[in-house]
């Protein structure tokens, strides 16, 4: 069987056990037979403990047996989580789907993911050997490149972009992060460098928006006003983790957050046009009519 039937059939478990909340061995058997991920095998006691092992084992969700005789998922929270084993759950289910609807593929539209995945294995690699990397790498903004080396601490995915925290030694150790999309060469070296347990990548982005470290703007109370849809909106997909929603009216809703309204803050704003409104603090709010205004006025010339 190929690595990727396998997959489908964990995902396969855990969303009918997940769907179900509590399902019996013989409703699981015969729902089982009516898939297309059976191979026209029924599935047996060995199979099903096998597939609850390795669920348990890369996934982290633990499929038990109550006094009833009923599966069910005994650690849900997990599919909670912002755990690498949940995102590689979403995605593989995601794939499982799309395999499912190859047949309609016409009729299925994905969006296009920049460039730079081809680096995630060696720079897993060197995460792994706690081996420095050698970069080359050019910003936007940057008319020329530049080579630098890079001792790699974590992988981060924002806005479907895959981004590299790494300690720079030639940066006096500091913490610097990297598009992938913006490397044009990465080589895994042979030096080493001694892995600093201690740091905590979600600590270090608990207070940015996105990925966007580079201008050491310190955290703040920050209070944004929705108008029309956009309540909704932040209700279902909130701008950042420490959203809170602290005033509402027919109108509107006012919504609180903690963190540096750095660039990539100020332009989520703004790319919500009149539906979000900074209330405080107003620096922020002087900010954001400044680069309005500019806009407008680009617009005029």
């Amino acid at each position: 069987m190929r690595t990727t039937d396998t997959f489908r059939q964990y995902i396969w478990l855990i969303n009918t056990i997940q769907r179900l909340r509590r399902i019996s061995y013989d409703n699981i058997k015969k729902l089982w037979i009516e898939n297309d991920i059976n191979d026209g095998i029924p599935l047996s006691r060995t199979t099903f403990y096998r597939l609850r092992q390795a669920i348990e084992d890369i996934f982290g969700i633990c499929i038990e047996c109550d006094s009833q005789h009923q599966y069910y998922i005994s650690n849900p929270e997990t599919l909670r989580d912002n755990s690498t084993q949940n995102w590689m759950l979403r995605t593989l289910t995601v794939n499982s789907i799309l395999i499912d609807g190859l047949t309609i593929k016409e009729r299925i539209l994905l969006e296009e993911i920049p460039s730079g995945t081809e680096y995630l294995q060696t720079i897993i690699s060197a995460m792994k050997c706690h081996h420095s990397l050698e970069i080359d790498y050019k910003k936007f903004d940057d008319l020329e490149g530049y080579t630098i080396s890079v001792e790699p601490y974590y992988l981060k995915v924002f806005r479907q972009r895959w981004y590299l925290l790494g300690k720079c030694p030639t940066k006096d150790n500091r913490m610097s992060i990297f598009a992938l999309d913006r490397i044009s060469r990465l080589n895994e070296t042979e030096n080493t460098f001694e892995w600093d347990g201690g740091f905590d990548a979600e600590v270090f982005f608990r207070n940015c928006f996105g990925v966007f470290i580079g201008d050491e703007t310190p955290p703040q109370r920050i209070v944004l006003r929705a108008h029309n849809k956009m309540v909704s909106f932040l209700r279902t997909l909130p701008l950042h983790h420490s959203q809170k929603e602290i005033f509402t009216t027919i109108d509107y809703s006012d919504f609180e957050y903690y963190l540096a309204p750095t660039r990539d803050f100020r332009q989520a704003i703004l790319k919500e046009g009149d539906e979000l409104e900074v209330i405080s603090p107003e620096p922020l709010k002087e900010k954001i009519v400044k680069e309005i205004t500019s806009a407008i006025n680009r617009y005029r010339k």
